[in-house]
């Protein structure tokens, strides 16, 4: 018999809320489905037993968005310190949030509905196909944006080609 102890446990100040760096474990159950359709339970049982989501809890990011940004910038190595970003579609804030993460200072965010700010960026609520918003966008940038970023998509109808359509006329308005 040794004399050694084991090796003391790491212990969390605060453990992660809703998942661990792994994800969840076993699926969770909805309760109950409180009027809701069939499609619209099926769509809420795969957000909340979606590992990504549970990982980005887990990580403080906004939502599951900041891993595709992740992904992008590891690759294209887009977002460097000095350079100038506008965020359309900032809500909930991930994309932004990878953004000031890797170093942007100078990023200016829009989006119809509100966000929690995320310092240094500036947010403003408003709707990005004003043509007041582009102008405003660029002074408060402090000159034209060496990055534009967009996980924007529009309301769908379930009709695949006005649904594209949508989302194409999106892509034109941003790109103006």
């Amino acid at each position: 018999m040794t004399d050694e102890l084991p090796p003391a446990r790491k212990r969390m100040v605060k453990p992660p809320m809703g998942g661990t760096e792994e994800g969840r474990g076993k699926p969770a159950r909805l309760k109950t489905a409180k009027m809701r359709t069939p499609s619209s339970q099926a769509w809420l049982s795969r957000q909340v037993n979606d590992p990504f989501a549970a990982k980005a809890r887990a990580h403080g990011y906004r939502s599951r968005a900041a891993y595709k940004l992740t992904e992008l910038d590891d690759r294209l190595h887009l977002l460097k310190p000095g350079i100038r970003v506008i965020d359309l579609g900032v809500a909930p804030g991930g994309w932004t949030q990878v953004a000031v993460e890797r170093g942007v200072t100078s990023i200016v965010g829009v989006d119809l509905l509100p966000v929690d700010p995320i310092s240094p960026a500036q947010i403003i609520e408003m709707d990005f196909t004003d043509p007041a918003c582009g102008p405003l966008l660029i002074q408060m940038l402090g000159g034209p944006p060496d990055v534009v970023l967009s996980d924007m998509a529009p309301n769908t109808v379930g009709h695949r080609k006005t649904d594209h359509l949508r989302i194409m006329g999106l892509i034109e308005i941003g790109v103006d």
